[in-house]
């Protein structure tokens, strides 16, 4: 509606005499302020980061201008006083993506809090809550984008992505939203957090495409085969245990012949029955880190659902000798240490008096979270709610 009047008042501007000219002055500011509340997507990466109005890219070079007043700024797009085509509204966002490129690539400026500030914060018109797009990568390795609003939590997202794909309400337990934080390493998003502003702050990431993920969210493998009915969630098994095998997480090295005829036949569920049984199936491997029980090196943490273990290896990474694995009975308590970003357990062995392990990552809540997901499903096996659950889905089914 707003483009059709600005037509229909680029049609008169156009047919106005000098005599015109008070009419002319007024139609003239409708018509800016008709054109001040033209949004534009912007996109960088193929993420969407932000819906903003001319005026508010106007408002931030000027603003960036004054704070970094030794650097050249781009030209930022001109205004038009006549309606524009759909052609040129795209070039004008062309324009003004190329522009927060350019900028953002000198680091200092595309970290300031100005700029931070302008790709993250609302339009204060939408009240925070405008609508945005996000692309998730599958573990079949295609992508999907679904349209949610720009203050959606993880749970919200994921519920949105689930019911896009057509997971059942039995799968969707299984997986979860991730973070690509490099090409060795994701990170389970929690609950409460707000997945857009990673496209923010991520814009620059080497990950093509999206830093959002859906990875499995299941240690325990027997529960698998339960789901081994359920073709979608085979696929996303099976496609994510190739690529874990490709990158090294999971060894399957003596059975690679076999693997890779099993693959090359698309024998799925036969596939990851004999990859089950491999060394580094549905373990969690998390960046080496420091530790207190070690006075020199770090220790890089594994999680399954058979044990946590502890490898030593110096601050560079490199593994050594000494492996440290607890039994998940041995454990005691487990918390995080916000302001020291830590994650602490105490285990107790035999008579011994129980100690506490502090484990110093960025990443500690996510292995909190490992640990609460790795007793739920022991208490779940025990009580038999797998198979519970299955067989309900089942009987409605049928």
């Amino acid at each position: 509606p707003v483009q059709c009047i600005g037509i229909y008042l680029t049609n008169i501007l156009l047919n106005l005499t000098v005599d015109d000219s008070v009419i002319y002055f007024v139609l003239s500011k409708l018509f800016f302020v008709l054109l001040s509340y033209q949004v534009y997507n912007v996109y960088m990466a193929g993420r969407q980061l932000c819906s903003k109005r001319y005026r508010e890219f106007a408002i931030l070079h000027q603003n960036l201008k004054r704070e970094f007043a030794n650097f050249t700024f781009p030209r930022l797009p001109g205004k038009w006083p006549f309606s524009l085509s759909e052609q040129q509204l795209d070039a004008r966002r062309r324009g003004l993506e190329e522009y927060l490129e350019k900028v953002c690539s000198i680091r200092v400026i595309g970290e300031s809090d100005i700029m931070q500030e302008f790709l993250s914060e609302s339009d204060e018109n939408y009240n925070g809550v405008s609508d945005v797009e996000l692309r998730v990568a599958l573990p079949d390795g295609t992508t999907v984008t679904v349209r949610v609003k720009k203050n959606s939590t993880t749970d919200q997202v994921y519920q949105a992505i689930a019911a896009k794909v057509g997971m059942d309400s039995t799968t969707v337990n299984y997986f979860a939203l991730f973070e690509v934080i490099n090409h060795s390493f994701v990170r389970k998003l929690a609950p409460n957090e707000f997945p857009h502003k990673l496209y923010v702050q991520n814009y620059t990431s080497a990950v093509p495409g999206t830093c959002l993920t859906i990875r499995k969210w299941l240690f325990t493998t027997e529960e698998e085969i339960l789901l081994n009915d359920n073709d979608l969630a085979v696929t996303y098994f099976f496609h994510q245990a190739v690529d874990d095998v490709k990158k090294g997480y999971i060894k399957a090295e003596e059975k690679s012949y076999q693997l890779q005829k099993l693959y090359e036949q698309r024998k799925m569920v036969m596939y990851l029955n004999m990859l089950r049984t491999c060394e580094g199936y549905n373990e969690i491997i998390f960046p080496h880190c420091a530790c207190d029980s070690r006075r020199k090196g770090h220790v890089i943490t594994a999680i399954s659902i058979t044990h946590f273990k502890l490898h030593a290896c110096t601050e560079e990474g490199q593994l050594e000798n000494q492996v440290i694995a607890f039994e998940w009975d041995e454990m005691q308590r487990w918390d995080t240490d916000e302001e020291g970003m830590a994650f602490c357990f105490e285990y107790a062995r035999g008579e011994k008096k129980p100690r506490w392990v502090k484990i110093f990552t960025p990443y500690f809540n996510y292995m909190h979270e490992c640990f609460e997901r790795v007793f739920c499903e022991l208490k779940w096996r025990k009580e038999n709610i797998f198979q519970m659950a299955r067989s309900q889905q089942r009987d409605v089914a049928t």
